[in-house]
């Protein structure tokens, strides 16, 4: 079984990228000895969902995930710093896989100006990391639940699980419109995963 397929994810979520980029994702799981697990629905194609990953401690996070992308050959929008976009090479690799940039240093302003550069694309996978950071942090960032209510979408929890080694897709979850009740519930549904490192989490 390969460690990743493109047949997990509906057609219209793919980015139809280059074959070799999409093997080089397989491969660097395979190595790594990762798989990725569970799958988006094909009743779902078409829509944009917003994608959740957790937990998040480690830089491993992001190698696994942009390795997962790759191999889905997701069509994937994510949120990034605008000054990362300004390195040679760096920025031009982030807008092909995906990413937009934002400027944190306007308040209040950046989820705004997340959401109104997403409203212009058809059918996307949104993913965000809802603890913000590595570190260790008490409270969820609640940018995932606004932009997934503005832009009235429903969320996909992405494990990644180091003691599996183990991507999960997991199953497809509606925001009530109670940011409270919902980040209790999700953050209950991502204790059953092992965080590369436990104290950060």
């Amino acid at each position: 079984m390969p460690s990743v397929s493109t047949n997990q994810i509906p057609k219209s979520f793919r980015a139809n990228r280059p074959k070799a980029l999409q093997w080089l994702g397989r491969t660097v799981l395979s190595f790594l000895g990762w798989k990725v697990n569970g799958g988006i629905s094909d009743e779902y194609a078409g829509q944009k969902l917003v994608v959740i990953v957790a937990p998040h401690t480690s830089n491993w996070d992001g190698i696994l995930g942009v390795a997962t992308i790759a191999g889905l050959d997701a069509k994937i929008t994510f949120i990034g710093k605008h000054t990362v976009f300004k390195y040679f090479g760096l920025g031009a690799f982030m807008r092909y896989m995906g990413g937009i940039p934002v400027d944190r240093t306007k308040p209040g302003g950046i989820i705004q100006d997340a959401i109104d550069q997403i409203r212009e694309i058809n059918g996307t996978l949104i993913g965000m990391a809802p603890e913000g950071t590595r570190s260790k942090v008490k409270e969820w960032k609640t940018g995932f639940l606004r932009i997934a209510n503005e832009l009235n979408t429903k969320i996909v929890p992405a494990s990644i699980d180091f003691a599996k080694k183990e991507i999960l897709l997991g199953k497809i979850f509606k925001p009530s419109g109670d940011n409270q009740k919902d980040i209790a519930y999700l953050k209950n549904y991502y204790k059953a995963f092992t965080p590369k490192h436990p104290e950060n989490y």
